[in-house]
Protein backbone atom coordinates (compact mmCIF):
# COMPACT_ATOMS: atom_id res chain seq x y z
CA UNK A 1 0.00 0.00 0.00
CA UNK A 2 2.78 2.49 0.73
CA UNK A 3 4.26 1.75 -2.57
CA UNK A 4 0.63 2.66 -4.02
CA UNK A 5 0.59 5.57 -2.38
CA UNK A 6 4.00 7.03 -3.68
CA UNK A 7 3.41 6.13 -7.01
CA UNK A 8 0.03 8.25 -6.67
CA UNK A 9 1.73 10.76 -5.29
CA UNK A 10 4.70 10.98 -7.54
CA UNK A 11 2.03 10.96 -10.23
CA UNK A 12 -0.13 13.57 -8.91
CA UNK A 13 3.07 15.81 -7.90
CA UNK A 14 4.50 14.93 -11.77
CA UNK A 15 0.83 16.47 -12.87
CA UNK A 16 0.42 19.64 -10.46
CA UNK A 17 4.21 20.34 -12.06
CA UNK A 18 3.21 19.55 -15.61
CA UNK A 19 0.29 22.05 -15.27
CA UNK A 20 2.19 24.56 -13.70
CA UNK A 21 4.46 24.60 -16.53
CA UNK A 22 1.97 24.86 -18.59
CA UNK A 23 0.42 27.89 -17.60
CA UNK A 24 3.59 29.75 -17.04
CA UNK A 25 4.57 31.53 -19.73
CA UNK A 26 7.68 34.41 -20.28
CA UNK A 27 7.52 37.63 -18.43
CA UNK A 28 5.16 40.39 -20.31
CA UNK A 29 4.53 37.85 -23.06
CA UNK A 30 2.06 38.45 -25.78
CA UNK A 31 -1.30 37.58 -24.32
CA UNK A 32 -3.89 34.33 -26.23
CA UNK A 33 -5.40 31.07 -26.30
CA UNK A 34 -3.52 28.51 -24.01
CA UNK A 35 -5.98 25.40 -24.70
CA UNK A 36 -5.52 22.04 -23.50
CA UNK A 37 -3.09 20.34 -22.28
CA UNK A 38 -0.71 18.16 -24.78
CA UNK A 39 -2.54 19.61 -27.83
CA UNK A 40 -2.97 23.49 -27.27
CA UNK A 41 -5.23 25.13 -29.83
CA UNK A 42 -5.43 21.90 -32.25
CA UNK A 43 -8.87 20.64 -31.24
CA UNK A 44 -10.18 24.31 -31.25
CA UNK A 45 -8.51 25.98 -34.13
CA UNK A 46 -10.24 23.04 -37.03
CA UNK A 47 -8.54 23.07 -40.63
CA UNK A 48 -8.03 27.04 -40.88
CA UNK A 49 -5.74 28.16 -37.98
CA UNK A 50 -5.78 31.35 -39.69
CA UNK A 51 -9.92 31.73 -39.49
CA UNK A 52 -9.34 30.55 -35.72
CA UNK A 53 -6.46 33.65 -35.44
CA UNK A 54 -8.08 36.07 -36.33
CA UNK A 55 -11.48 35.53 -34.29
CA UNK A 56 -9.18 36.78 -31.41
CA UNK A 57 -8.55 40.39 -33.07
CA UNK A 58 -10.66 42.25 -31.03
CA UNK A 59 -9.75 40.60 -28.07
CA UNK A 60 -5.98 40.46 -27.92
CA UNK A 61 -5.15 42.93 -31.56
CA UNK A 62 -2.39 42.67 -33.55
CA UNK A 63 0.16 40.97 -31.74
CA UNK A 64 -1.12 38.14 -29.68
CA UNK A 65 0.18 34.86 -28.58
CA UNK A 66 -1.55 30.80 -28.67
CA UNK A 67 -0.05 27.73 -27.97
CA UNK A 68 0.28 24.64 -30.36
CA UNK A 69 1.23 21.53 -29.35
CA UNK A 70 4.04 22.39 -26.63
CA UNK A 71 5.09 25.13 -27.95
CA UNK A 72 3.97 28.74 -28.01
CA UNK A 73 3.86 30.97 -30.85
CA UNK A 74 3.34 34.67 -31.77
CA UNK A 75 0.79 35.95 -34.67
CA UNK A 76 0.63 39.16 -36.26
CA UNK A 77 -3.11 39.67 -37.00
CA UNK A 78 -2.89 42.90 -38.80
CA UNK A 79 -0.61 44.88 -41.29
CA UNK A 80 0.70 47.35 -38.65
CA UNK A 81 1.92 44.40 -36.81
CA UNK A 82 3.35 42.88 -39.64
CA UNK A 83 5.31 45.87 -41.07
CA UNK A 84 6.25 46.45 -37.48
CA UNK A 85 7.90 43.44 -37.22
CA UNK A 86 9.16 42.04 -40.30
CA UNK A 87 9.93 45.63 -41.68
CA UNK A 88 10.70 47.90 -39.05
CA UNK A 89 12.49 45.53 -36.65
CA UNK A 90 13.10 43.03 -39.62
CA UNK A 91 16.67 41.71 -38.19
CA UNK A 92 15.00 40.82 -35.33
CA UNK A 93 12.24 38.77 -36.91
CA UNK A 94 13.97 37.61 -40.23
CA UNK A 95 15.25 34.08 -38.93
CA UNK A 96 13.24 30.36 -39.43
CA UNK A 97 12.36 28.23 -36.79
CA UNK A 98 15.52 25.31 -36.30
CA UNK A 99 14.20 21.83 -37.62
CA UNK A 100 16.63 18.80 -37.97
CA UNK A 101 14.51 17.68 -40.95
CA UNK A 102 14.42 20.99 -42.95
CA UNK A 103 18.26 20.13 -42.23
CA UNK A 104 18.40 16.77 -43.54
CA UNK A 105 16.16 18.06 -46.48
CA UNK A 106 18.36 21.18 -47.38
CA UNK A 107 22.06 20.07 -45.95
CA UNK A 108 21.92 22.91 -44.32
CA UNK A 109 22.04 25.36 -47.97
CA UNK A 110 19.26 26.75 -50.15
CA UNK A 111 17.75 30.21 -49.00
CA UNK A 112 14.05 29.90 -47.46
CA UNK A 113 14.66 27.95 -44.86
CA UNK A 114 18.83 28.93 -44.37
CA UNK A 115 19.63 31.71 -41.44
CA UNK A 116 22.37 33.97 -41.01
CA UNK A 117 25.12 34.78 -42.94
CA UNK A 118 24.60 32.37 -45.63
CA UNK A 119 20.74 33.87 -46.00
CA UNK A 120 21.74 37.16 -45.85
CA UNK A 121 24.50 36.23 -48.66
CA UNK A 122 22.45 34.10 -50.81
CA UNK A 123 19.45 36.78 -50.76
CA UNK A 124 22.26 39.74 -51.99
CA UNK A 125 23.22 37.08 -54.49
CA UNK A 126 19.38 36.04 -55.93
CA UNK A 127 18.21 39.85 -56.42
CA UNK A 128 21.57 41.32 -58.00
CA UNK A 129 21.10 38.08 -60.58
CA UNK A 130 17.41 38.47 -61.04
CA UNK A 131 17.75 42.27 -61.76
CA UNK A 132 20.66 41.05 -64.25
CA UNK A 133 18.46 39.10 -66.05
CA UNK A 134 15.48 41.64 -66.19
CA UNK A 135 18.22 43.92 -68.11
CA UNK A 136 19.92 41.08 -70.34
CA UNK A 137 19.22 40.35 -73.97
CA UNK A 138 16.95 37.74 -73.54
CA UNK A 139 14.19 39.82 -71.46
CA UNK A 140 11.62 39.05 -69.10
CA UNK A 141 8.82 39.56 -71.38
CA UNK A 142 10.16 37.45 -74.15
CA UNK A 143 11.02 34.47 -71.75
CA UNK A 144 7.08 34.59 -70.68
CA UNK A 145 5.70 34.95 -73.94
CA UNK A 146 7.32 32.32 -75.32
CA UNK A 147 6.26 30.18 -72.61
CA UNK A 148 2.67 30.82 -72.90
CA UNK A 149 2.63 30.52 -76.53
CA UNK A 150 3.72 26.99 -75.61
CA UNK A 151 1.14 26.46 -73.15
CA UNK A 152 -1.71 27.48 -75.70
CA UNK A 153 -0.05 25.40 -78.41
CA UNK A 154 -0.38 22.23 -76.04
CA UNK A 155 -3.59 23.10 -74.66
CA UNK A 156 -4.81 23.13 -78.47
CA UNK A 157 -2.97 19.64 -78.84
CA UNK A 158 -5.47 18.71 -76.53
CA UNK A 159 -8.24 19.64 -78.12
CA UNK A 160 -9.02 22.31 -76.07
CA UNK A 161 -10.46 20.77 -73.25
CA UNK A 162 -7.57 20.14 -70.31
CA UNK A 163 -7.11 19.72 -66.64
CA UNK A 164 -5.63 23.35 -66.24
CA UNK A 165 -3.14 22.72 -63.08
CA UNK A 166 -1.17 20.28 -64.60
CA UNK A 167 -0.76 22.76 -67.71
CA UNK A 168 -0.17 25.26 -65.70
CA UNK A 169 2.29 23.74 -63.48
CA UNK A 170 4.20 22.60 -66.80
CA UNK A 171 4.44 26.03 -67.80
CA UNK A 172 5.21 27.41 -64.33
CA UNK A 173 7.85 25.04 -64.45
CA UNK A 174 9.66 25.79 -67.95
CA UNK A 175 9.17 29.70 -67.44
CA UNK A 176 11.44 28.91 -63.86
CA UNK A 177 13.23 26.79 -66.03
CA UNK A 178 14.34 29.22 -68.83
CA UNK A 179 15.06 31.52 -66.08
CA UNK A 180 17.01 29.74 -64.04
CA UNK A 181 19.29 27.57 -66.73
CA UNK A 182 18.15 29.29 -70.31
CA UNK A 183 15.88 26.21 -71.70
CA UNK A 184 12.70 24.43 -71.79
CA UNK A 185 11.58 20.95 -71.44
CA UNK A 186 9.06 19.37 -73.84
CA UNK A 187 5.92 18.95 -72.00
CA UNK A 188 6.22 15.44 -72.56
CA UNK A 189 9.59 15.38 -71.05
CA UNK A 190 10.11 13.49 -68.05
CA UNK A 191 12.66 15.86 -66.78
CA UNK A 192 9.93 18.18 -66.30
CA UNK A 193 7.39 16.03 -64.82
CA UNK A 194 10.39 15.54 -62.17
CA UNK A 195 10.29 18.60 -61.47
CA UNK A 196 6.74 19.62 -61.23
CA UNK A 197 6.52 16.17 -58.67
CA UNK A 198 9.32 17.14 -56.60
CA UNK A 199 7.99 20.23 -55.77
CA UNK A 200 4.21 19.10 -54.83
CA UNK A 201 5.71 16.05 -52.63
CA UNK A 202 8.26 18.66 -50.82
CA UNK A 203 5.14 20.50 -50.04
CA UNK A 204 2.82 17.74 -49.22
CA UNK A 205 5.73 16.53 -46.40
CA UNK A 206 6.55 19.42 -45.23
CA UNK A 207 2.79 20.05 -44.44
CA UNK A 208 2.93 16.29 -42.95
CA UNK A 209 5.81 16.90 -41.00
CA UNK A 210 5.21 20.46 -39.61
CA UNK A 211 1.89 19.03 -38.07
CA UNK A 212 3.47 16.04 -36.61
CA UNK A 213 6.28 17.97 -34.91
CA UNK A 214 4.36 20.70 -33.77
CA UNK A 215 1.37 18.96 -31.88
CA UNK A 216 3.60 15.64 -30.71
CA UNK A 217 7.48 16.10 -31.39
CA UNK A 218 7.22 13.02 -33.45
CA UNK A 219 10.88 11.75 -33.73
CA UNK A 220 12.05 13.68 -37.08
CA UNK A 221 14.11 10.53 -38.74
CA UNK A 222 10.79 8.69 -38.41
CA UNK A 223 8.71 10.79 -40.07
CA UNK A 224 11.57 11.75 -43.11
CA UNK A 225 12.08 7.64 -43.42
CA UNK A 226 8.82 6.04 -42.60
CA UNK A 227 6.47 8.79 -43.82
CA UNK A 228 5.00 8.06 -47.36
CA UNK A 229 5.33 11.83 -48.15
CA UNK A 230 8.98 11.85 -46.36
CA UNK A 231 9.98 9.03 -48.54
CA UNK A 232 8.92 10.66 -51.59
CA UNK A 233 10.74 13.53 -50.63
CA UNK A 234 13.99 11.83 -50.04
CA UNK A 235 13.64 10.08 -53.86
CA UNK A 236 12.67 13.05 -55.53
CA UNK A 237 15.30 14.63 -53.85
CA UNK A 238 18.01 12.83 -55.55
CA UNK A 239 16.13 12.49 -58.84
CA UNK A 240 15.83 16.38 -58.95
CA UNK A 241 19.92 16.91 -57.73
CA UNK A 242 20.82 14.76 -60.58
CA UNK A 243 18.90 16.84 -63.05
CA UNK A 244 20.34 20.08 -62.10
CA UNK A 245 23.98 18.46 -61.49
CA UNK A 246 23.45 17.58 -65.17
CA UNK A 247 22.09 21.14 -66.13
CA UNK A 248 25.09 22.99 -64.10
CA UNK A 249 27.88 20.46 -65.56
CA UNK A 250 26.70 21.06 -69.18
CA UNK A 251 26.84 25.34 -68.43
CA UNK A 252 29.94 25.03 -66.67
CA UNK A 253 31.68 23.16 -70.28
CA UNK A 254 30.45 26.11 -72.05
CA UNK A 255 30.55 29.23 -69.61
CA UNK A 256 31.33 32.31 -71.26
CA UNK A 257 32.23 35.22 -68.73
CA UNK A 258 31.51 37.85 -71.63
CA UNK A 259 27.91 36.32 -72.02
CA UNK A 260 26.31 35.34 -68.99
CA UNK A 261 22.58 34.44 -69.70
CA UNK A 262 21.28 33.02 -66.88
CA UNK A 263 20.68 32.61 -63.49
CA UNK A 264 23.12 28.94 -63.47
CA UNK A 265 25.75 31.11 -65.58
CA UNK A 266 25.77 33.80 -63.03
CA UNK A 267 26.04 31.67 -60.39
CA UNK A 268 28.66 29.40 -61.73
CA UNK A 269 30.70 32.55 -62.50
CA UNK A 270 30.83 34.15 -58.92
CA UNK A 271 32.23 30.40 -58.04
CA UNK A 272 35.14 30.98 -59.54
CA UNK A 273 35.49 34.41 -57.93
CA UNK A 274 34.49 33.50 -54.42
CA UNK A 275 35.69 31.19 -51.45
CA UNK A 276 33.64 29.78 -48.97
CA UNK A 277 30.68 27.56 -48.92
CA UNK A 278 28.34 29.79 -50.15
CA UNK A 279 28.82 28.79 -54.08
CA UNK A 280 29.18 25.21 -54.12
CA UNK A 281 27.51 22.60 -56.28
CA UNK A 282 25.55 21.65 -53.33
CA UNK A 283 24.28 25.16 -52.71
CA UNK A 284 23.69 25.97 -56.12
CA UNK A 285 21.28 22.73 -56.04
CA UNK A 286 19.75 23.78 -53.21
CA UNK A 287 19.79 27.12 -54.30
CA UNK A 288 17.96 25.70 -58.19
CA UNK A 289 15.39 23.74 -56.05
CA UNK A 290 13.88 26.39 -53.71
CA UNK A 291 13.29 29.03 -56.62
CA UNK A 292 11.71 25.94 -58.83
CA UNK A 293 9.53 24.99 -55.99
CA UNK A 294 8.49 29.18 -55.22
CA UNK A 295 8.04 29.47 -58.30
CA UNK A 296 5.69 27.12 -59.71
CA UNK A 297 3.38 26.33 -57.00
CA UNK A 298 2.38 29.87 -55.76
CA UNK A 299 1.96 31.03 -59.55
CA UNK A 300 0.03 27.91 -60.52
CA UNK A 301 -2.09 28.65 -57.40
CA UNK A 302 -2.82 32.16 -58.17
CA UNK A 303 -3.43 31.56 -61.76
CA UNK A 304 -5.81 28.50 -60.81
CA UNK A 305 -7.59 30.75 -58.60
CA UNK A 306 -8.01 33.62 -61.29
CA UNK A 307 -9.57 31.00 -63.81
CA UNK A 308 -12.08 29.75 -61.41
CA UNK A 309 -12.80 34.10 -61.05
CA UNK A 310 -13.11 34.27 -64.51
CA UNK A 311 -15.28 30.90 -64.94
CA UNK A 312 -17.88 32.10 -61.71
CA UNK A 313 -17.63 36.05 -62.94
CA UNK A 314 -18.13 35.86 -66.72
CA UNK A 315 -18.19 39.68 -67.02
CA UNK A 316 -15.00 40.06 -65.67
CA UNK A 317 -13.73 38.14 -68.60
CA UNK A 318 -15.65 40.37 -70.99
CA UNK A 319 -14.01 43.73 -69.25
CA UNK A 320 -10.89 42.29 -69.65
CA UNK A 321 -11.02 41.39 -73.59
CA UNK A 322 -12.73 44.89 -74.04
CA UNK A 323 -9.71 46.34 -72.34
CA UNK A 324 -7.13 43.93 -74.43
CA UNK A 325 -8.49 44.54 -77.69
CA UNK A 326 -8.40 48.50 -77.19
CA UNK A 327 -4.72 48.36 -75.79
CA UNK A 328 -2.91 45.62 -77.15
CA UNK A 329 -5.09 44.83 -80.01
CA UNK A 330 -6.21 41.56 -82.27
CA UNK A 331 -3.32 41.68 -84.59
CA UNK A 332 -0.91 38.54 -84.16
CA UNK A 333 2.29 40.94 -83.97
CA UNK A 334 0.97 42.66 -81.12
CA UNK A 335 2.18 41.21 -78.63
CA UNK A 336 1.85 41.92 -74.83
CA UNK A 337 4.41 43.47 -72.39
CA UNK A 338 4.46 45.22 -69.08
CA UNK A 339 4.87 48.17 -70.83
CA UNK A 340 1.03 47.65 -71.33
CA UNK A 341 0.31 46.91 -67.55
CA UNK A 342 0.20 50.79 -66.92
CA UNK A 343 -2.84 51.28 -69.65
CA UNK A 344 -4.72 48.08 -68.44
CA UNK A 345 -6.46 49.41 -64.89
CA UNK A 346 -9.05 46.17 -64.79
CA UNK A 347 -6.80 43.77 -65.40
CA UNK A 348 -4.60 45.23 -62.56
CA UNK A 349 -7.48 45.22 -60.55
CA UNK A 350 -8.76 41.73 -61.26
CA UNK A 351 -5.06 40.06 -60.48
CA UNK A 352 -4.83 42.36 -56.78
CA UNK A 353 -8.68 40.86 -55.91
CA UNK A 354 -7.49 37.82 -57.13
CA UNK A 355 -4.73 37.90 -54.34
CA UNK A 356 -6.86 39.09 -51.60
CA UNK A 357 -10.15 37.01 -52.44
CA UNK A 358 -8.20 33.37 -52.19
CA UNK A 359 -5.35 34.18 -49.91
CA UNK A 360 -3.23 31.61 -51.12
CA UNK A 361 -1.05 31.81 -48.30
CA UNK A 362 -2.95 32.28 -44.97
CA UNK A 363 0.03 32.26 -42.82
CA UNK A 364 2.92 32.34 -44.70
CA UNK A 365 5.88 30.17 -43.90
CA UNK A 366 7.12 30.73 -40.03
CA UNK A 367 9.17 33.12 -39.02
CA UNK A 368 11.64 33.25 -35.66
CA UNK A 369 12.91 35.57 -33.40
CA UNK A 370 17.05 36.19 -34.02
CA UNK A 371 17.24 38.10 -30.42
CA UNK A 372 14.91 39.03 -27.38
CA UNK A 373 13.01 42.00 -28.70
CA UNK A 374 10.29 44.25 -27.63
CA UNK A 375 7.20 44.25 -29.94
CA UNK A 376 4.20 46.72 -29.43
CA UNK A 377 5.57 46.48 -25.83
CA UNK A 378 5.52 42.70 -25.82
CA UNK A 379 8.40 41.05 -24.75
CA UNK A 380 9.31 38.16 -27.03
CA UNK A 381 12.48 35.41 -26.41
CA UNK A 382 15.05 34.74 -29.43
CA UNK A 383 13.60 31.54 -30.90
CA UNK A 384 9.81 32.13 -30.81
CA UNK A 385 8.21 31.07 -33.86
CA UNK A 386 5.96 33.94 -35.40
CA UNK A 387 3.16 33.52 -37.66
CA UNK A 388 1.72 36.51 -39.54
CA UNK A 389 -1.80 36.21 -40.78
CA UNK A 390 -1.57 37.59 -43.99
CA UNK A 391 -5.66 36.12 -44.57
CA UNK A 392 -7.22 38.20 -42.12
CA UNK A 393 -5.34 41.38 -43.91
CA UNK A 394 -6.83 40.55 -46.96
CA UNK A 395 -10.43 40.08 -45.50
CA UNK A 396 -10.39 42.60 -42.63
CA UNK A 397 -13.97 44.21 -42.37
CA UNK A 398 -12.70 47.32 -41.13
CA UNK A 399 -10.52 47.67 -43.90
CA UNK A 400 -12.37 46.53 -46.72
CA UNK A 401 -16.60 45.75 -47.90
CA UNK A 402 -17.81 42.84 -47.88
CA UNK A 403 -14.30 40.88 -47.67
CA UNK A 404 -16.42 37.97 -48.97
CA UNK A 405 -17.62 39.40 -51.96
CA UNK A 406 -15.16 39.19 -55.40
CA UNK A 407 -15.42 42.52 -56.53
CA UNK A 408 -11.96 43.78 -58.92
CA UNK A 409 -14.02 47.37 -58.84
CA UNK A 410 -12.63 47.85 -55.23
CA UNK A 411 -9.30 48.54 -56.85
CA UNK A 412 -10.25 51.38 -59.08
CA UNK A 413 -10.75 54.78 -58.38
CA UNK A 414 -13.54 56.94 -59.58
CA UNK A 415 -12.02 57.74 -62.58
CA UNK A 416 -11.26 53.83 -63.37
CA UNK A 417 -7.47 54.30 -62.58
CA UNK A 418 -6.16 51.29 -60.99
CA UNK A 419 -5.36 51.59 -56.97
CA UNK A 420 -2.07 49.48 -55.76
CA UNK A 421 -3.01 48.22 -52.05
CA UNK A 422 -0.03 47.86 -49.34
CA UNK A 423 -2.76 45.85 -47.85
CA UNK A 424 -2.80 43.24 -50.77
CA UNK A 425 0.20 41.48 -49.52
CA UNK A 426 0.53 37.80 -50.89
CA UNK A 427 4.17 37.98 -51.45
CA UNK A 428 4.41 39.09 -47.87
CA UNK A 429 6.87 42.13 -46.54
CA UNK A 430 10.38 42.50 -45.56
CA UNK A 431 13.24 41.16 -45.17
CA UNK A 432 11.75 37.35 -45.94
CA UNK A 433 9.63 38.74 -48.87
CA UNK A 434 9.07 36.95 -51.96
CA UNK A 435 12.60 37.81 -54.03
CA UNK A 436 10.41 37.09 -57.41
CA UNK A 437 7.99 39.22 -56.69
CA UNK A 438 9.04 41.49 -60.04
CA UNK A 439 9.36 38.11 -62.15
CA UNK A 440 5.59 36.03 -60.57
CA UNK A 441 3.83 39.92 -61.33
CA UNK A 442 4.82 39.92 -64.94
CA UNK A 443 4.29 35.86 -64.82
CA UNK A 444 0.28 36.50 -63.91
CA UNK A 445 0.13 39.59 -65.94
CA UNK A 446 1.46 38.35 -69.13
CA UNK A 447 -0.08 35.05 -68.74
CA UNK A 448 -4.07 36.70 -68.97
CA UNK A 449 -2.78 38.94 -71.22
CA UNK A 450 -1.49 36.57 -74.33
CA UNK A 451 -3.83 33.78 -73.66
CA UNK A 452 -7.16 36.09 -73.50
CA UNK A 453 -5.85 38.11 -76.40
CA UNK A 454 -7.34 35.09 -78.51
CA UNK A 455 -8.79 32.68 -76.65
CA UNK A 456 -11.39 32.40 -73.73
CA UNK A 457 -11.92 30.30 -70.90
CA UNK A 458 -15.03 28.49 -70.74
CA UNK A 459 -16.84 26.10 -68.05
CA UNK A 460 -16.08 22.36 -69.19
CA UNK A 461 -19.85 20.77 -69.84
CA UNK A 462 -18.40 17.45 -68.48
CA UNK A 463 -17.17 19.16 -65.11
CA UNK A 464 -18.86 21.65 -64.38
CA UNK A 465 -18.65 25.22 -63.27
CA UNK A 466 -15.56 24.52 -60.00
CA UNK A 467 -16.42 25.96 -57.28
CA UNK A 468 -13.90 27.20 -54.16
CA UNK A 469 -13.26 24.15 -52.67
CA UNK A 470 -9.63 24.49 -51.46
CA UNK A 471 -6.87 21.33 -51.68
CA UNK A 472 -4.96 21.45 -48.31
CA UNK A 473 -3.03 18.63 -49.23
CA UNK A 474 0.07 21.12 -49.36
CA UNK A 475 1.53 24.29 -47.84
CA UNK A 476 -0.64 26.52 -50.04
CA UNK A 477 -4.01 26.41 -50.39
CA UNK A 478 -4.89 25.77 -54.09
CA UNK A 479 -7.93 24.91 -55.97
CA UNK A 480 -8.83 21.63 -56.51
CA UNK A 481 -7.85 20.33 -59.84
CA UNK A 482 -10.57 20.93 -62.63
CA UNK A 483 -11.21 20.87 -66.39
CA UNK A 484 -11.67 23.87 -68.47
CA UNK A 485 -12.19 24.55 -71.96
CA UNK A 486 -10.00 27.19 -73.88
CA UNK A 487 -11.95 28.14 -76.99
CA UNK A 488 -10.31 30.63 -79.32
CA UNK A 489 -12.50 33.84 -79.55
Amino acid sequence: RMISSIYVFGFVFCLVCYLFRWKSRPKNFPPGPLGIPMLGVAPFAGSKLENYLASFYKKYGGVMSFRLGPKDWVVLNDLEAITQAFTKQGESFSGRPKSVVFDQLTQGCGIVFANGDRWQHQRRFVLTALKRLGMGKRTMDAIINEETNRFIASVQLAGGTVSILDEIRRLQANNTCNFLSGKHFDYKDKRLQAIIDHSTVRGDFLLTYDKANTLYKTPNLLISHCNTAGRNCISFKLYFADIISQIAENHKQSLDENNLCDFIDIFLSDMKKQKGDFFTKLQLCHLIRDLFVGGIDTTTAALGWGIVCLLNFPECQDKIHQEIDQIIGKLNYAVPNMSHQEKMPYLRAFIQEVHRFQTIAGLNIPHCVTEDCILYGYRIPKGTPVMSNIWFVHNDPAHWQEPQKFRPERHLDGDGKFIPSNRVIPFSVGHRSCLGVQLAKAELFLFYAGVLKHHEFQVDPNFGLPDWSRDDGGTLKTPKDFTVCIKER
